[in-house]
């Protein structure tokens, strides 16, 4: 019996230590696939000729297993769900293929399933059958990549919107001081830090690789999917298409987008007596009760056992 609960420790150890390793090296490996890009273009090489030994290690052993199980999962997998996969993981901006994440959710739900197992063999739940064990946590294992990619995709566009002011001011401040848009934009990414200077960076390498300017500002608003940003691009396309300038357009935007960021923050202080009530009520209140009448209702039953 403590055999089997060491064996389902381990595993559970296991599980969370791979997923763990995951989350420490999905942003390098983001990182160093961009650095590959940008390596293999200033070599005049596809990203396909680098040599094998340059990629990381863990992208050598692990991803292709990982990749093997994706494409399998993949398979049976109707092709609109292979392309939401593909947009949602642009939007993480992961760095991941389709198939290498697609292989995360074989891998959970294995490993949800061996749990399933050893809860089974260990015995110590009533009412649930060995298959409900199985079935329970191995579908809860194939949620985890999901909950993780939705986790991931909301903390990238909140960056993304709270960074986009900034950003803004830099680009009007460089335009006003004679700046293109361009070299405001390469002034921004040596600045400034984060998903949104680093999508700008991505913007000028496709600019240098002959995409026109209005397709990969377009390229930009699909891959963050945020709204604001979608506007501002829209707007900055227009502008261009019209002659009219940037810079007005550029101190437009950034206070409309002050304006709305402080719109919403006065619209979620209304909120704050609302979603103030119930903790008040269930918590505060009875508190309140039990230390003003607390010394009355015990007085009073003394009073009754005198009698």
């Amino acid at each position: 019996m403590a055999a089997i609960i060491a064996l389902a420790l381990f595993g559970f150890t296991l599980g969370v230590g791979l997923w763990t390793l995951r989350y420490r090296y999905a942003q390098r490996l983001q990182l160093e696939t961009r650095l590959d890009g940008v390596r293999a273009l200033q070599l005049s090489l596809a990203p396909a000729e680098l040599t094998e030994m340059e990629s990381p290690l863990l992208r050598r052993t692990f991803y292709p297993l990982l990749r093997a199980a994706g494409r399998s999962l993949q398979r049976l997998a109707p092709t609109a769900l292979k392309d939401a996969l593909a947009q949602r993981l642009i939007l993480a901006g992961l760095g991941v293929t389709a198939e290498q994440y697609a292989g995360w959710y074989l891998v959970a739900a294995v490993g949800g399933a061996l749990l399933g197992a050893l809860w089974s063999l260990a015995g110590e739940s009533q009412g649930l059958s060995a298959v409900g064990k199985l079935l329970l946590l191995s579908g809860g294992g194939a949620l985890l990549p999901d909950l993780n990619l939705r986790q991931t995709i909301r903390t990238r566009q909140l960056a993304i919107l709270r960074a986009l002011p900034d950003v803004l001011d830099l680009l009007t401040v460089s335009v006003k001081a004679g700046l293109g848009f361009d070299s405001a934009l390469l002034k921004v990414t040596e600045k400034m830090a984060g998903p949104l200077p680093q999508e700008m960076q991505l913007v000028l390498h496709e600019i240098k690789m002959g995409v026109l300017r209005r397709d990969a500002l377009k390229a930009l608003a699909k891959r963050t999917g945020v709204k604001e940003l979608q506007s501002f691009v829209g707007t900055i396309i227009q502008a261009d298409q019209l002659g009219v300038s940037i810079n007005n357009v550029l101190q437009l935007q950034a206070d409309s987008l002050r304006e709305s960021r402080r719109q919403v923050a006065e619209e979620r202080a209304m909120q704050a007596p609302v979603k103030m009530l119930f903790p008040l009520v269930l918590f505060i209140f009875p508190t309140l009760f039990i230390v003003l009448l607390g010394p009355a209702v015990l007085q009073i039953i003394k009073q009754f056992a005198a009698m």
